[in-house]
């Protein structure tokens, strides 16, 4: 019985910290949000070619992303003089959330990074063309090497594997 109470604390508690951050609305600055389709991805990973960065994968419904993105904040905060090298992708594939989305992207302040979604309807096409192997599992990411090689990984990142990934060189 106290395992269950202790679960739902905690639930109610990534509950909370989802409303707080889609309940309080940030000033919402101009930034780039746009469909990821082949050619986005293609011209992704050639701009990047030769560098390591980080595909992050992250939907409204995903308590877990959450965490994930108020940590990936705190690094940017404590790092202010090195850009992290990180793309964002919302895989909510629903065009009446785009406001949400924004809101999302401006509570964390991730405005300064490239940031992409699932196109209405096309959830499955989507993630196929991320990885035919991934099926939609989140919080989901990507480190990707100079070479362009994907390495996935389901789950919360930690903050030392995010800054050996993309501090380290």
């Amino acid at each position: 019985m106290s395992k269950f109470i202790c679960a739902c604390l905690v639930f109610f508690m990534m509950s909370c910290s989802v409303s707080q951050a889609q309940n309080q609305v940030p000033k919402l600055k101009s930034f780039s949000l746009q469909p990821i389709s082949d050619e986005a991805l293609k011209d992704l990973k050639q701009r990047k070619l030769g560098k390591r960065w980080l595909l992050v994968l992250w939907s409204l419904d995903c308590p877990a992303c959450f965490k994930e993105l108020k940590l990936i904040q705190a690094i940017q905060e404590t790092e202010k003089s090195t850009a992290l090298n990180i793309v964002f992708i919302n895989t909510d594939d629903n065009r009446g959330i785009q406001f949400e989305r924004k809101q999302i992207l401006a509570f964390y302040n991730m405005q300064p990074y490239e940031n992409f979604y699932f196109v209405d309807g096309q959830a499955d096409k989507n993630r196929y063309q991320i990885d035919p192997n991934w099926y939609g599992e989140l919080p989901r990411s990507y480190f990707v090497n100079k070479a362009g090689k994907f390495q996935g990984k389901s789950g919360l990142l930690g903050e030392e594997s995010i800054k050996t990934w993309l501090l380290n060189d």
